[in-house]
């Protein structure tokens, strides 16, 4: 044993280092599970899951990779909020400060940037695999509820955050945006007045969508996501069998041979921590495998995946920062942020009553109602094909809006070929 190894077994079987750190082996059952309870971290995760969960194809780990992007926008934005001033006269030269002046600036503005578009594209995609399993059954309905709160807060997130460089394209994107609460039945001017501290997006409007960017909406994200998190726990995770390749003999062998070795006292310490399985998928102790090391060091490849890609965006690609915000010059086309340019293209076929009020507030609802009015216990898709077409075609149509909205439209919101001319910047 060399010198630094010797240093090292001093170290961690002294009193100060056992205290802080409680790190049983992991060459038995019991050892793994202790892992697993003894860490703040990785308690939060069953000390056992589904060996279905394991493979990729099953959530596509949406929900993870939605939570790594939290994490980073959570750092780049403490970074950012240090040379940032929520003033009028100041924003826009904080923000050629941080491109010119501040250390990796222009690099953590743009990661985070893509990482918020990346991570509203990876909470929707969440909702939408959720759906589509249909995990939302019972026990899981409320889950449901609250995951699709966290999409409309994730929305908000990024629509407040987008004012904050006070540019022609963050003011015109918002004023556009926020004119579509003004159509609210009976509310819609008080309500956009609230929203925008007066009469006019400025001073107000600026400090209180960073208030709702950095402070309110964190908040709430954060106590969404422990909720959300406490119910899967609770609740069971809900694989999906047909989804996923089955394992030839070897292979089950191969991954079940380390968890075989089971005792009562380990048995009992797992019990202590097992959720509530649902009624159309009851526990089974051997169709299952323990979090560590299975589940979280997959867990720790796709976070080091997401965080490339974020990184990787920010390098290959500026966060776009246009003039200073003009009121009085209006760039052609102002359009809104990407995720409610579909909404912006309703409103050229719609009343805006129609197009900008009771259709989001339509779909937000029933979504909310859903797990509660689909009587359908069946979750397999060729048990719900009228359930699974409805939804996907009123997604191929959001889909089909935005991209009409974002590509094909110009000045005057005249139709456009984009390989002649793409007025859409992300």
């Amino acid at each position: 044993m060399s010198a630094w190894q010797r240093i090292v077994d001093r170290v961690r079987s002294g009193a100060l280092y056992r205290s802080i750190f409680r790190t049983p082996p992991v060459d038995s059952p019991r050892g793994r599970a202790e892992r697993t309870f003894n860490n703040v971290f990785l308690h939060l995760y069953p000390a056992r899951v589904p060996r279905s969960l394991l493979a990729f194809r099953s959530t596509f780990r949406l929900g993870f990779i939605s939570t790594v992007l939290f994490g980073i926008l959570a750092v780049t934005g403490v970074y950012l909020m240090f040379f940032y001033t929520p003033a009028v006269t100041m924003a826009y030269g904080d923000m050629q400060s941080i491109r010119t002046t501040v250390g990796f600036g222009q690099l953590i503005r743009n990661i985070h940037r893509w990482s918020g578009h990346l991570m509203v594209l990876a909470v929707t995609l969440h909702l939408v695999r959720t759906f589509l399993d249909g995990a939302y059954k019972p026990p899981r309905e409320f889950n449901w509820v609250i995951g699709v709160l966290l999409w409309v807060v994730t929305l908000a997130y990024s629509f407040t955050g987008y004012l904050l460089p006070w540019d022609q394209l963050a003011y015109w994107a918002v004023r556009v945006g926020s004119d579509l609460v003004r159509y609210v039945p009976g509310i819609g001017r008080q309500l956009q007045a609230f929203l925008l501290g007066g009469d006019v997006i400025g001073q107000a409007t600026l400090l209180r969508f960073y208030v709702l960017h950095v402070a309110v909406l964190t908040i709430a994200f954060g106590l969404l996501w422990v909720v959300h998190l406490w119910r899967v726990r609770k609740d069971g995770f809900a694989p999906v069998p047909w989804r996923v390749r089955p394992k030839s003999d070897d292979e089950k062998g191969d991954e079940a041979a380390p968890d075989d070795d089971r005792d009562p006292s380990s048995q009992r310490t797992l019990g202590a921590v097992q959720g509530v399985a649902g009624p159309v998928h009851p526990r089974d102790p051997d169709g299952e495998v323990f979090s560590w090391p299975h589940l979280i060091i997959r867990h720790q490849v796709v976070a080091l995946a997401t965080a490339a890609l974020a990184i990787g965006m920010g390098v290959a690609f500026d966060a776009p920062l246009r003039e200073m915000a003009n009121p009085n010059t209006t760039p052609e086309p102002a359009k809104a942020p990407w995720y409610f340019v579909g909404l912006q293209e309703l409103l050229a076929h719609f009343d805006p009553m129609v197009a900008g009020v009771l259709t989001p507030a339509l779909l937000v609802g029933a979504l909310v109602v859903l797990p509660y009015v689909d009587r359908n216990p069946e979750r397999h898709p060729r048990s719900r094909r009228l359930a699974r077409a409805t939804f996907i075609v009123v997604c191929a149509v959001t889909l089909g809006l935005t991209i009409l909205g974002a590509f094909f439209r110009g000045p005057g919101w005249a139709f456009v070929l984009p390989w002649e001319h793409l007025y859409f910047e992300p």
